[in-house]
């Protein structure tokens, strides 16, 4: 047993100079290894700064690269500023030239334009004076027609149609002449838009259609006649003169039949009575007029048999009132009656009281005395059955 305790201690005391010596060889891998991390942390601060240093040079130079850059742009830009004034000078100086040849031009213009409105005004002195125009040395057809004036305010193609009435077999210089020698007001400026020293009749049409015309109203008129509908107070007449002209404004260039299509139309969508415009929308006519017929007739029949209806009732309430009448008369004459006979009793009552006084009040109902029928004090239900007894 001592012997096995001895190699047990001997055999603790070698693993503990093992353990002592391994652990001392840590301790120095330890102390190499922080040796090596100290120097690893060394490098890496130098590295860190070498590249501090680098980022700081290049900063530098990027700082420099900018500036040029920003000075480079700067005198690009201030020179393309400086070319900019030029050229803008020189276009300014270029439209100053050209609106000065354009005055120029218009100055010469209005000579020109205001020395043909006093050849035009010359030439209708002549015509209101002597009846006759002269153009370049000749003489055209007198005219004692009086041709219709124009200041704009009315319709163009009202008046157009009333001027080409009047002069539909001139010539194409006269009418242009009178046409000139009719505007007034307005209408006269429209001459100073025309650029031909002597425009002919087609030109001053146009330009006084493109300002006065109803082409561009089409499209207005339009919209009126589908919103058109008959109002409370307005006639069926009154409602068809009003579609009719109102087709014709929106759609003056369409054929007559397309015309005569649109009226019937448009004057039946727009009928206050859907019974009226269901039968005449059945009749399928071909004209306005016809439908305006046959919506009149249709009115006419339906306003009659209002009336006998009406009359019928008045009638019957007049007959009823005529009964009433008579009878509350004759119920009244019954009690008038009656009242007459009690006043008379107690007239004879009073006068036989006067002459005799030993002869009583008796009532005719309750047969007592002291009072009469009229004042009774039995109930009227009870003096009816008594009646009938």
């Amino acid at each position: 047993m001592e012997d096995s305790m001895k190699q047990l201690m001997e055999m603790l005391s070698a693993m503990k100079e093992d353990m002592k010596s391994s652990h001392q060889k840590l301790e120095e891998k330890l102390e190499d290894n922080r040796e090596d991390m100290k120097r690893g942390q060394e490098e890496l601060k130098q590295d860190m700064r070498r590249a501090q240093e680098d980022m700081k040079a290049n900063q530098e130079e990027l700082k420099q690269k900018l500036e040029d850059k920003l000075q480079e742009m700067k005198t690009t830009i201030e020179d393309s500023n400086t070319k900019l004034e030029n050229k803008l000078k020189e276009f300014e100086e270029a439209v100053e030239e050209e609106i000065n040849q354009v005055k120029e031009e218009v100055k010469e213009d209005k000579k020109e334009i205001n020395k043909k409105i006093e050849d035009l005004e010359t030439k209708v002195r002549q015509l209101s004076t002597t009846g006759v125009i002269k153009t370049e040395g000749t003489l055209t057809t007198p005219s004692k027609v009086k041709v219709p004036t124009y200041d704009g305010k009315a319709s163009w193609n009202t008046y157009l149609r009333q001027f080409e009435a009047v002069v539909r077999n001139w010539r194409e210089e006269d009418k242009a002449t009178s046409l000139i020698a009719a505007l007034r007001g307005e209408a006269l400026e429209v001459l100073r838009t025309i650029t031909e020293a002597s425009p002919n009749y087609a030109t001053l049409t146009s330009a006084l259609e493109r300002r006065y015309g109803d082409a561009h109203l089409q499209h207005v008129y339009q919209a009126q006649l589908r919103s058109r509908r008959q109002r409370f107070e307005e006639t069926l007449q009154q409602y068809e003169a009003d579609i009719s002209r109102m087709v014709n404004l929106a759609y003056p260039t369409a054929p007559a039949e397309v015309i005569e299509q649109l009226s019937v139309s448009s004057f039946i969508e727009g009928l206050r009575d859907p019974e009226i415009g269901q039968l005449v929308r059945l009749a399928r006519h071909k004209t306005i007029s016809e439908a305006l017929a046959q919506a009149l007739e249709i009115e006419a029949a339906k306003q009659a048999s209002r009336g006998t209806s009406k009359i019928r009732q008045v009638k019957t309430y007049q007959y009823q009132d005529r009964e009433r009448k008579v009878q509350r008369p004759s119920k009244n004459l019954v009690d008038s009656i009656k009242d007459v006979l009690e006043k008379f009793t107690d007239g004879q009552n009073s006068e036989d009281s006067t002459t005799n006084r030993r002869r009583p009040i008796r009532c005719w109902t309750c047969g007592v005395e002291g009072h009469v029928r009229s004042r009774c004090p039995q109930p009227l239900a009870e003096q009816n059955q008594g009646n009938a007894n």
